[in-house]
């Protein structure tokens, strides 16, 4: 039973990271003069992505670009849907300012069409990951312009606050935030083998999720401190972050062909709750417990939907 002490370390550590990430990072946004958001976007999100950089570059290593791709996508669909519906239900509605709700929605958009085109493509290429990773840049520099704010917030009580001390503790508290994640799903899978689960509804589950454990810890606590453009600029830029700065720099290192046939069901149902998350924003700036109720059940039909065709694939093949 020494994974159930390690599963409450884990979730211990998970809470206290997510909370100096939080502080560190709007201390370094008004350290650079520059958003909430962007600083979200920027720094945390690219930080938080790093599981499912890991994950994908060891898929690839093994020659298992549909693995790598499938994190890809899968992390996304799951921050998409129950990260943001879980933050909702347990943090609070979550507000949006009206620039930053544009901004949102080019990032959304975007993402749809990265999305499509993967599918569509069929390969990775290294042109493709040169696309990918300048695209990165592009949005990156291009957030970067559009979020600066008042340079009276670069100094604090009269004295230029020093950025680098900031870095190094952001980047610290990050770190440990991703080691106490790890820590949380490889305990998780310990327990489910401890009492017989499926290992095919452990991938589906529990890695799948795990990958986006530091996006909820990080969103959750800067919800429920109101510090919303933090939490949608990392939950957002990890999305975007996956689909270009993971993808191209797989792209670069093994190019290869993807079968799209076994991600088929992912695609609707990412795109479905890209476009709700759009309308929303778009119309009521908010996302309310109601909406993150929704979203919870796009991913839970999502779930249902790919363990029965998952199953009616294994019978087809073995002849059941």
């Amino acid at each position: 039973m020494f994974f159930f002490v390690t599963l409450l370390i884990g979730l211990y550590l998970m809470y206290k990271t997510s909370e100096w990430v939080i502080r560190y990072g709007l201390l370094l946004s008004k350290a650079l003069g520059i958003s909430t958001f962007v600083i979200g976007f920027i720094l945390v999100s690219v930080v938080t992505s790093l599981p499912e950089l890991f994950v994908s570059a060891f898929s690839v290593m093994e020659n298992e670009a549909n693995l790598a791709v499938g994190t890809i996508l899968g992390s996304n669909m799951s921050d998409m849907t129950l990260i943001i519906g879980l933050v909702a239900i347990f943090g609070g509605t979550i507000y949006m300012k009206k620039k930053e709700t544009l901004h949102l929605i080019e990032l959304l958009f975007i993402t749809s069409l990265i999305t499509i085109f993967i599918f569509q493509t069929g390969s990775l290429t290294q042109i493709h990951g040169i696309i990918l990773i300048s695209l990165f840049g592009f949005l990156t520099y291009r957030l970067y312009k559009k979020g600066r704010v008042s340079k009276e917030l670069y100094e604090s009580e009269g004295k230029k606050t020093n950025t680098l001390p900031l870095l190094g503790k952001l980047f610290t508290s990050m770190a440990l935030l991703i080691i106490a994640s790890r820590l949380v799903v490889d305990s998780s899978i310990a327990m489910a083998d401890y009492f017989l689960v499926a290992t095919s509804f452990i991938g589906l589950t529990l890695v799948a999720f795990g990958t986006s454990l530091p996006e909820l810890a990080v969103e959750l606590r800067a919800v429920r401190a109101k510090q919303y453009s933090f939490a949608m600029g990392d939950l957002f830029g990890s999305a975007i972050t996956n689909v270009t700065l993971v993808l191209g720099f797989i792209s670069l290192i093994s190019p290869t062909k993807i079968n799209v046939i076994p991600l088929a069901s992912l695609l609707p149902f990412l795109l479905v709750a890209i476009m709700y998350i759009w309308y929303v924003f778009s119309e009521k700036r908010k996302i309310t417990r109601f909406e993150g109720l929704l979203l919870i059940m796009i991913y839970m039909l999502f779930l249902f939907t790919t363990i029965f065709f998952n199953e009616l694939g294994l019978a087809a093949l073995f002849g059941g």
